[in-house]
């Protein structure tokens, strides 16, 4: 039985939450693991030796459902990095603001500028630093990621926002920028599903975001919490990341 586990932050809890998404899973024969740490626990995580060392191990083993503090490699199959505190409405909204700021440039130049704040912002990533830990020690393995979902809808974030045609383009280029850096470490890209966004395809359809319940405590968020998304969410991510596994897995079987 493929083992996987799925190591992020507190957005975990749309995945864990979905028993459609779970038991599509284990019909189809995987054993799956959730762990990570939540908030700025998440960016103390730390590659050392084969482990991931959480920084409140404690935590992580509820997140994990009492199975593991630190997290040993060795023990999984595949490895999908979840959210990771890859966040893309907040930077893709600053750096539209900025590019606005030399709006009527020519087209290469504000090209050129849109690539270099976005190759900035993704090597201060704590999340893509400890994927590249991970996935240079154990290279042999199947690894996944995809970003934080992107905002909800609300009038507070949108109301930020002076231009939503070149916010559209800051988030191609950044999903652009992940996918690429993904590609050359063999990792699988996976984009949040069109079918989970709103109309403005800026932000993620405001029904996902309902009635989201916080992992650890089980308890719901705030209603001012437009980050977090519930578990009809978690139902199509899991669905596209099983989807996404299963084509891969006719040839390790023949392979093997």
């Amino acid at each position: 039985m493929p083992k996987i586990c799925i190591i992020g932050n507190s957005h975990l809890g749309a995945l864990a939450l979905s028993e459609t998404g779970m038991k599509g899973f284990a019909e189809a024969g995987y054993d799956v693991v959730y762990w990570g740490a939540a908030g700025s626990l998440f960016g103390k995580i730390e590659y050392s030796e084969g482990q991931l060392i959480s920084p409140a191990p404690a935590r992580s083993k509820i997140i994990s459902s009492g199975r593991y503090g630190h997290l040993p490699l060795s023990d999984f199959d595949v490895v999908v990095f979840y959210g990771m505190a890859v966040t893309l409405s907040n930077v893709a909204a600053q750096i539209t603001n900025r590019l606005k700021t030399i709006e009527g440039r020519s087209k290469s130049f504000v090209d050129a500028g849109l690539a270099e704040q976005i190759s900035e912002w993704w090597e201060r990533r704590l999340g893509r630093a400890l994927m590249q830990d991970v996935t240079d020690a154990a290279p042999a393995k199947k690894f996944v990621f995809t970003t934080d979902p992107l905002v909800a809808e609300n009038p507070e974030y949108l109301g930020k926002i002076k231009d939503t045609v070149l916010l559209r383009k800051a988030l191609d280029a950044l999903y652009a920028h992940c996918e690429k850096w993904c590609e050359e470490r063999n990792i699988s890209f996976y984009r949040q599903s069109e079918a989970t966004l709103a109309g403005n395809r800026i932000t993620t359809n405001f029904d996902y975001n309902t009635n989201s319940v916080k992992m650890e405590a089980g308890k719901p968020h705030p209603e001012d919490d437009f980050v977090h998304m519930n578990s009809s969410y978690g139902d199509i991510v899991l669905a596209d990341l099983l989807t996404l596994l299963e084509a891969d897995r006719p040839a390790e079987r023949a392979a093997g």
